[in-house]
């Protein structure tokens, strides 16, 4: 048996054939990804697809309307159509009014040639004195009795003049303002041991009160401090005021005692220590009845 394994015929292995242009070089296999299989009952969710509701076309008077009405929200047409009819109204109103202010400024430059030139210079950058000093004197400024416009021009003379000293005497009177005003703060301060710290807080929070009230505006907390204010100046004088009463009533009491009569502790002659019948009581049943009782037994 062996032998006969020995004897085993090998057979020969074919070994491919190369071709010309052609390699013996391995290609490697294409591998396919498998999606993995999904679970049997159970499907694959459906994609909604989102859907966008197109915008409403904008209308063609919004960035005007928005400039013009910052402040305002527009939601539907009939907003737009609103503001619209009221922009228009105030584009007309002021096309209207400027329209007769133009008529007025013609006319009276054409009436007086020299205030149209004085404008003129002022537009281009000269002063109101100035202006004037080139195209008018002070001569033809001052009217002379017997001009039309003479009893007018005394007229607004003595109102400028009237006007202009009631200025200064207000400024006059601010100045003195401020020097009472600083002098008593000052004061204030040192009364009542303020270093110059705690005074500027002081003063700042009553600075933004008084710009508060000078603008219009009075809220709970400005309330608040002047009714404490106002409480305790009533309260201080309340107390006084029952001090005071307090006071007087004991200086009646003690005037009522001093005016007592002083007596040496000995019953008065004539008189009685019985208390006198105008201030007994009135008798009654039972004192009736112990009053008989008494007079038998005496008997």
């Amino acid at each position: 048996m062996a032998e006969e394994e020995k004897k085993e015929v090998e057979t020969p292995v074919e070994m491919p054939v190369e071709t010309p242009g052609e390699s013996l070089t391995e290609t490697p296999a294409e591998t396919t990804e498998v999606a993995p299989e999904e679970p049997a009952g159970e499907e694959a969710p459906e994609l909604e697809a989102e859907v966008t509701e197109p915008e409403p076309p904008k209308n063609k008077y919004a960035d005007r309307l928005a400039k013009a009405y910052p402040d305002r929200e527009f939601k539907s047409d009939e907003d737009y159509e609103k503001s619209l009819e009221e922009y228009l109204g105030e584009l007309e109103g002021y096309k209207e009014r400027g329209s007769m202010a133009n008529q007025k400024l013609i006319a009276l430059f054409e009436s007086e040639p020299q205030v149209g030139d004085v404008v003129r210079d002022m537009i281009n950058g000269a002063t109101f004195r100035e202006a004037l000093a080139r195209h008018m004197s002070p001569e033809d400024l001052t009217a002379i009795e017997g001009d039309p416009d003479f009893e007018g021009w005394n007229k607004n003379k003595a109102a400028r003049e009237e006007d202009l000293n009631k200025r200064k005497a207000k400024q006059d009177e601010y100045s003195k303002n401020l020097e009472f005003s600083q002098q008593a703060i000052e004061e204030f301060a040192k009364e009542n041991n303020m270093d110059d710290d705690v005074a500027g807080q002081f003063l700042a929070r009553f600075d933004a009160m008084l710009a508060d009230i000078n603008n219009g505006k009075v809220s709970k907390d400005v309330l608040m401090t002047i009714k404490r204010a106002w409480d305790y100046d009533n309260d201080i004088a309340a107390a006084k005021e029952q001090g005071e009463l307090a006071g007087k009533n004991k200086n009646i009491v003690a005037q009522k005692e001093k005016a007592k009569p002083q007596g040496d502790g000995l019953p008065k002659i004539g008189g009685s220590s019985e208390t006198p019948e105008t201030n007994r009581p009135a008798p009654t049943y039972i004192d009736g009845l112990l009053e008989r009782t008494n007079r038998k037994r005496a008997l």
